[in-house]
């Protein structure tokens, strides 16, 4: 079961997971910046944040926070980035005209770790269109850290991206290997061309002999290309499960009506349980009502 909370509700959670001791220094060291929020003093709080509190998994899951413009997933978040998202956050309340210049500054001026702490905040700033450019910056980044901070459990790019721009970002995240699965907001994205990039991609690792994630089909699918709907049929009867599942579920999404005899004569062959589900969900939407 999910649950939402605001930013303030950051701070529970990283006292939960972090020694008594180290969550005491943390607040003391709040208690040197607020209310002023003076440049140094924030950076130095912001970096020390690491050192200060440690690396710990927070419990978070099932949790997101909750922004102006929607959730923000916080899986996989760590006591040091629940920290310093929580900082610019508070920064953000407190002395909103200085936020900007701080963000740059802990952004250029930070480690890998604390740049990702800066991207994975962007989408609960206020007005975060403005940080476009930034979030841009991380997309060029060859760290692979850095850039799955932006691209995943991370619904800035969905919401603020142009189409070129998300284009970019979404077949990076295929080249990377990254889960596509965790790209937030990516099936309100998918638009042809992106549909038609999926397919050539597909085509291009067939060509070499290499793989692809089966779950780059459902962008392929939103608008399908010329030949995306024979491909996926075929891959109907492919070796791998995976595979298998990948293209049933964007037939599901296609949903086209000639598709039906061929989704009916798998059904009765296919020995995969979540591969047979989707088979009959979408023979379903394609029978007529009696």
């Amino acid at each position: 079961m999910s649950a939402s909370l605001n930013p303030e509700s950051l701070l529970p959670l990283i006292q939960e997971a972090v020694p008594e001791p180290a969550f005491r220094a943390f607040s003391e060291q709040l208690e040197r910046c607020r209310p002023a929020w003076t440049l140094a003093q924030f950076l130095n709080t912001f970096s020390a944040a690491a050192r200060t509190l440690g690396r710990y998994p927070l419990r978070t899951e099932h949790t997101s926070v909750s922004a102006g413009t929607g959730d923000v997933p916080l899986a996989g978040l760590t006591s040091d980035c629940a920290a310093r998202m929580w900082l610019l956050t508070a920064l953000a309340a407190s002395v909103p005209s200085e936020l900007a210049t701080v963000l740059e500054a802990t952004y250029d001026e930070g480690d890998g770790l604390e740049r990702i702490a800066v991207i994975r905040s962007l989408a609960l700033l206020p007005f975060p269109e403005r940080f476009v450019e930034l979030a841009r910056d991380a997309g060029r980044s060859n760290e692979v850290s850095l850039f799955g901070a932006l691209a995943c459990n991370n619904p800035y790019p969905a919401r603020f991206y142009s189409e070129l721009a998300w284009n970019q970002l979404h077949m990076k995240a295929v080249f990377l290997d990254l889960p596509l699965a965790q790209l937030a907001g990516a099936r309100e994205r998918d638009n042809a061309e992106l549909s038609r990039m999926a397919l050539q991609y597909i085509e291009q690792q067939e060509s070499a002999g290499r793989r692809f994630p089966p779950e780059l089909f459902l962008p392929m699918a939103a608008f399908p290309p010329p030949g995306a709907v024979a491909k996926l049929l075929g891959y109907l009867t492919h070796a791998v499960p995976e595979l298998r599942l990948g293209a049933a579920r964007a037939l599901e999404r296609i949903r086209q009506p000639r598709t039906a005899t061929f989704l009916e004569e798998r059904l009765a062959v296919e020995p995969d349980t979540q591969v047979r589900s989707t088979l009959e969900r979408s023979i379903a939407a394609l029978t007529p009502p009696p």
